[in-house]
């Protein structure tokens, strides 16, 4: 979106869903006669809008604040930035993927991800990997070549995307040369970090050998406490002194943290060019956890004549991942780090590595798979787009771009011979295993559009947009694994392997025809209609096309001359629309088959393995909206939005059930809907000339409600991955699970509580009716707080964020913290000190009894914990050496500074051990994995010294 500012009328302020994009200030000095008004956005497709003709909820991001928190990915740097706009990391893994909700849950069983577009280009986004546990595919894009973000978020604003926009949509824009000057800038900075919220406190070995000894004397097995205790002691081998710390050996104890960018801005004459190279390393906390982007940016605008303006931009990058597996995988350092016995040694007298170890699997030494096994990834993008703008008529443009997006992944996951998983005994293939992935995505958009715009009798403005476009997207995948590699091998290639295990292969296409029209028309700039309305074609439905549209009014009390009270402008906005979102894969409508017997054998066949989905269609999203935004102050501005919307969500895809007689037990149909409504606010002040003392702060506040209508008639609840449930009236990540009711007193057995109503308690678990908990998993409340002083050439800037009214489950928590079902690991510091005895019968865990206490660690509330929660985004302060402080030819500046990532969180609930912004990579679904810890590595706290010098 290349934005174009010319704001002369003293005291006039544009802004765009709150966020401020041009003021007025005392160096205007045109005369009155002579000044006009006028902000003009180009938007997608080329279409141009003016201030006034902004009808929809949509917020525009500038490169300074996109920069500011250090992310890897786009998605992070949004975080706190645009009200009703959610990004949490799934993982603290480098890279990792992320979930990004606009206005709460969109989809309940397809992605609900926003539609992402680079200089006109549609990109994937979403978890991209194969073998690896996690990959962001935004990641690879770096935030330093962004020009601006714009969020679209109601159905006048995201109306030209059609089938696509039921998300939300963003548009980035990536930086241009400026004519003039020739500018280089060079930015660095180096860091490190720890660990941003954890509050595990494990057992050391003389108190793990006590609660063994424990578990073991409340379980009969023997007479005394310290009978138990020496038992305790003898099995697992223990000397009485010797204390491992597995968790602090398979860690960083300061992940480290640089970044390079250099960029160049200049032009001559009617052609300008922006370049750029960049590097990026971070390291995750996880020893063998780290993630490298290399980037490489051209840009090129070219004024060919009065008429013609042509502009063409490459983006490449490439970034290798190295990480370790998550969940409950026995490879995963942060997961068994916690659980292996403080009693174990890590390596042998003759320093070869332990794998005699007391254990789940005595072979899995974390130490040892994360030096001798290796999951890595790379990946390889290419963005480019070649764009024109034709004013062949007075009153007539033609504009056109052509854009590919390129992604390759080229994935690897080696498990040594000798211990862990590639020990495989008795497989006739042999010990040790490699993975091998290879994934490429393509995607090719072309558009073309006609534009009319006119202002008739100086009051009429009119603007009329038709054109069309396509798209289409092929993704082609192979794999192959090997096994029966020679012990001792640390060869990381299939050479090394006898035996070629598995070999696989995939590929699918799909495309997408839209033909596209757009009329807005302002009368005397207060009063503006404005409507869009697309037709879409998608391979992957039966009924090919589909109808989507959107409508929006606004109406300026100011330039309308009926500005109330104090306020210095005021403006009014509402729209309706219906989009849509493309839930199901490219073949869903037709039967599907996988090949049936040997590929020699004579009777070798096809069956269809998927049944077939006529009739399906797209999801709709029905989005209403309505918009005030406003400005006030005398001594300062006030400037500020509220929204109120609701999105009906119909025509979901939803699984059913099918007759058996078919040979499917499911069928897939659209036949569920939902709905999101809400309420969000930016309140900013600012103040100040440029010179002193200038002072920006802005908060933004969105409350969400999502609840499903209906489910195919179902009245029962229809269980999902993630200890979840739906039932129409509740919340989609609303939890559903056996009701925590503590321990009883008299015995230390665990109780539950036998229904919903709480009035009668149990201390058998299947007796323990499954219930809504009345907790979910997304946030209802949302909130934000920046902060900018400049003073001189100081600076201070801090970002707060808040989450409220949600919860989150420790998916693993019932492994160390068993109640003595797995009283040999490692437990949580709890389970010794507040577990019931007899002299102490008030306690908050279960009697420990080896082998369990009446299944206690049944999933059940008892894991489930308040994500309420505030965090010290971001922290910046720095110091502006100007070109005359510096008086150093050929340097205009250096801008040095010192920020903070996560430096501070505060949960509100004192019981929570791990990091509130906990998500799973393990789950399909956002629905499912959203809330669940799944024991991946933890967020980071990092610390960073940096500089900008500019040439």
């Amino acid at each position: 979106m290349n934005v174009k500012l010319r704001v002369l009328s003293a005291g006039v302020l544009f802004f765009i869903g709150g966020t401020v994009i041009a003021q007025k200030t005392k160096r205007d000095t045109v005369p009155k006669e002579k000044q006009i008004e006028e902000v003009i956005v180009m938007g997608s497709y080329g279409i141009k809008q003016t201030a006034e003709q902004i009808t929809g909820a949509s917020v525009r991001i500038k490169s300074d604040q996109l920069e500011r928190p250090s992310a890897v990915s786009i998605e992070g740097a949004l975080q706190g930035q645009v009200a009703g706009l959610m990004s949490t990391a799934s993982s603290g893994q480098p890279g990792a993927n992320s979930i990004t909700l606009i206005r709460g849950i969109g989809s309940l069983t397809s992605g609900n991800n926003p539609l992402y577009i680079i200089d006109g280009v549609p990109i994937p986004a979403g978890d991209i990997s194969g073998l690896l546990t996690t990959q962001n595919a935004l990641s690879l894009i770096n935030p330093a070549d962004i020009e601006n973000v714009e969020v679209l978020k109601d159905g006048v604003a995201t109306a030209v995307y059609g089938s696509r926009g039921a998300n939300g949509v963003v548009v980035i824009t990536t930086k241009s040369g400026k004519k003039g000057k020739s500018d280089i800038n060079f930015t660095t900075e180096i860091g490190a970090g720890d660990v941003a919220f954890e509050k595990f406190n494990m057992l050391n070995a003389e108190e793990s050998t006590k609660l063994f000894g424990l578990s073991l004397f409340n379980a009969g097995q023997a007479p005394s406490l310290q009978d138990g205790y020496d038992i305790a002691k003898s099995e697992y081998g223990w000397d009485g002194v010797s204390n491992y710390d597995w968790n602090k050996v398979v860690r960083r104890s300061n992940p480290a943290f640089s970044r390079y960018n250099v960029n160049y801005s200049g032009g001559v004459g009617n052609f300008s060019i922006y370049a750029s190279m960049g590097y990026l390393q971070q390291e995750g906390i996880s020893r063998d956890s780290k993630f490298d982007r290399y980037n490489g940016t051209l840009r090129a605008d070219w004024k060919a004549s009065d008429r013609l303006k042509m502009n063409m931009s490459i983006n490449l990058s490439r970034s290798v991942q190295n990480g370790s597996a998550d969940g409950s995988a026995f490879g995963n350092p942060t997961f068994t780090g916690r659980l292996m016995s403080p009693t174990q040694p890590i390596y042998n007298p003759d320093g070869t590595y332990n794998i005699n170890l007391y254990y789940i699997n005595s072979t899995f030494n974390p130490v040892g798979i994360q030096n001798e096994n290796l999951e890595k990834g790379i990946f390889n993008k290419i963005i480019t787009s070649i764009g024109a703008d034709y004013q062949f008529l007075p009153n007539f443009r033609y504009s056109s771009n052509f854009g590919l997006d390129y992604t390759s992944s080229n994935e690897l996951v080696y498990w040594n011979p000798d211990f862990g998983d590639g020990l495989n005994l008795g497989d006739t293939n042999g010990n040790g295993n490699l993975f091998k992935n290879f994934n490429n995505y393509l995607t090719w958009n072309w558009y073309n559009f006609l534009h009319y715009n006119k202002i008739f009798a100086e009051k009429h403005d009119l603007s009329v947009s038709v054109g069309l476009e396509a798209t289409r997207t092929e993704r082609e995948f192979y794999g192959y694994q090997k096994q029966g590699f020679p012990a001792g091998t640390r060869i990381k290639y299939a050479d090394a392997g006898t035996n070629a295990v598995d070999i696989t292969g995939s590929a699918d296409f799909r495309s997408l025809v839209g033909y596209v029209g757009r009329v807005s028309y302002t009368f005397n700039k207060y009063l503006t209609v404005a409507g869009s309305f697309r037709r879409d074609g998608y391979t992957g439905f039966t009924d090919y096309y589909g109808n989507f549209w959107g409508t929006g009014l606004s109406f300026d009390f100011g330039k309308a001359g009926i500005l109330p009270g104090f306020f210095k402008s005021l403006k009014l906005r509402a729209s309706y629309g219906q989009n849509g979102n493309q839930a199901a894969g490219p073949y869903a409508k037709i039967d599907q088959y996988s090949y049936n017997g040997s590929y020699i054998s004579n009777n070798a066949g096809f069956i269809s393995n998927v049944a077939p989905s006529e009739g399906l269609y797209w999801e709709k999203s029905d989005k209403s909206n309505i918009g005030l935004d406003f400005t006030f102050g005398k001594n300062g501005l006030i400037y500020g939005t509220v929204e109120v919307y609701k999105n009906n969500n119909s025509d979901q895809v939803f699984n059913v059930p099918n007759p058996p007689s078919t040979g499917f037990n499911l069928l897939t149909k659209n036949l569920a809907d939902s709905y999101s409504k809400g309420l969000e606010a930016t309140l900013g002040f600012r103040v100040g000339n440029g010179e002193g003392l200038n002072w920006n702060t802005k908060f933004n506040y969105s409350y969400n409600d999502s609840r499903i209508k209906n489910l195919n008639g179902e009245t029962s609840p229809t269980i999902i991955d993630g200890n979840k449930a739906w039932l129409p009236g509740h919340n989609p990540t609303e939890f559903y699970m056996r009701l925590w009711a503590g321990v009883d007193p008299k015995n230390g057995d665990p109780l539950w509580y036998t229904d919903d109503t709480k009035t009668a308690t149990t201390n058998n678990s299947g007796l323990a009716k499954l219930s809504f908990t009345g907790k979910h998993a997304l946030p209802t409340h949302i909130g934000s707080w920046y902060n900018e002083l400049n003073y001189k050439n100081f600076k201070l800037s801090f970002l707060i964020n808040y989450q409220g009214n949600y919860s989150v489950y420790d998916r693993w928590a019932f492994v160390y913290d068993s109640s003595g079902q797995y009283g040999y690991l490692n437990q949580l510091s709890s389970a010794l000190y507040d577990s019931w005895t007899s002299e102490n019968t008030s306690a908050s865990q279960p009697k420990y009894v080896y082998g369990g206490n009446k299944n206690a660690n049944a999933t059940s509330t008892r894991y489930l914990f308040d994500g309420d929660h505030i965090r010290l985004r971001n922290v910046e302060f720095g110091y502006r050496f100007t070109k005359k402080t510096l008086n150093i030819n050929g340097i205009n500046g250096i801008y040095v500074y010192a920020r903070g990532i996560n430096l501070y969180t505060y949960a509100f609930d004192k019981s929570l051990y791990f990091d509130p912004e906990s998500n799973s990579n393990a789950f399909a679904y956002t629905a499912s994995n959203l809330g669940i810890y799944d024991q991946t590595q933890p967020n980071l706290r990092q610390y960073m010294l940096g500089f900008t010098i500019d040439f």
